[in-house]
C-alpha cells in the first residue's frame, strides 16, 4: 500500500509537469490574492489558510514533506513590531514647532525591536532620495545625512519626461522600499516621506 500511494504521487508530479498552464497557475493566484485569505499576514487565520493550501498543492504534486513530525511546516520565532496610537511626529525651527497626528497626517513604524523608539535629530531634503548612476542622478551629492533624518518625495523626477527614469513608467526608484534601503545606505537615521498626489499620481 505504502509503494503504490508512492508511485501514486510520482505519476501526478509528472502529469502536473508535464501540464503547466498559463490558466491553472491563475487560478491559484486569484485563490491566494482574494479578500478571503485576509492579506495573508504572518501569523494571522489568513496567513495560516495560504500556507495550507499551498501545503495541500505539495502533496498533491507528490512532493515529499521536510517539515517537522512529517509535515510540510517548520515552525520559526516570530516577533512582531506595531506602531502605537499614541505614537508622536514634532518638528521644530527657530524657536517653532508643529505636531502631526498619527494616522491623521503621519503614519511611521520602526523595525528595531524595542518597546519604546525615541530619537531627535536633524532634517534635511533630499529631494527624492534617489542615487541613480546610470540616469546621472544623485540626490545626495555633496550632502553628510549620517545621523540625520532625510525627508524626500515619493516616486521619480519629471515623471511626465520619458527620457527620464522611463517617464511615467514607476521604477525601483520610485519605491518606498527603495528610498527607505538608500537611507540606510547613506547612514541616515530616518526617512520621511512626503505624499502629495503629484508626486504619487494617486491620493
Amino acid at each position: 500500500m505504502k509503494t503504490g500511494i508512492w508511485l501514486c504521487f510520482v505519476v501526478i508530479a509528472h502529469a502536473q509537469i508535464q501540464d503547466v498552464s498559463g490558466s491553472k497557475i491563475k487560478a491559484h493566484v486569484k485563490f491566494l490574492s482574494s479578500d478571503l485569505l485576509e492579506g495573508r499576514g504572518v501569523g494571522t487565520r489568513g496567513g495560516e489558510l495560504a500556507a495550507e493550501y499551498i501545503a495541500s498543492q505539495f502533496a498533491v504534486a507528490g512532493a515529499r514533506p521536510a517539515g517537522e513530525g512529517g509535515t510540510y511546516f517548520q515552525r520559526v520565532p516570530l516577533m512582531g513590531v506595531t506602531t502605537q496610537a499614541d505614537s508622536t511626529l514634532l518638528a521644530s525651527a527657530n524657536g517653532e514647532s508643529v505636531s502631526f497626528d498619527w494616522q491623521k497626517e503621519f503614519v511611521g513604524a520602526s523595525h528595531r525591536q524595542v518597546t519604546n523608539e525615541k530619537f531627535e535629530a536633524d532634517v534635511i531634503f533630499v529631494g527624492h532620495g534617489i542615487v541613480a548612476p546610470e540616469e546621472k542622478w544623485n540626490d545626495f551629492k555633496d550632502v553628510d545625512v549620517r545621523g540625520k533624518i532625510i525627508v524626500l518625495f515619493t516616486n521619480e523626477p519629471q515623471p511626465g519626461n520619458p527620457e527620464v527614469f522611463k517617464g511615467k513608467t514607476l521604477t525601483y526608484y520610485g519605491r518606498w522600499t527603495y528610498k527607505y534601503e538608500q537611507a540606510v545606505r547613506m547612514g541616515a537615521l530616518g526617512a520621511i516621506i512626503i505624499h502629495t498626489t503629484p508626486t504619487a499620481g494617486y491620493g
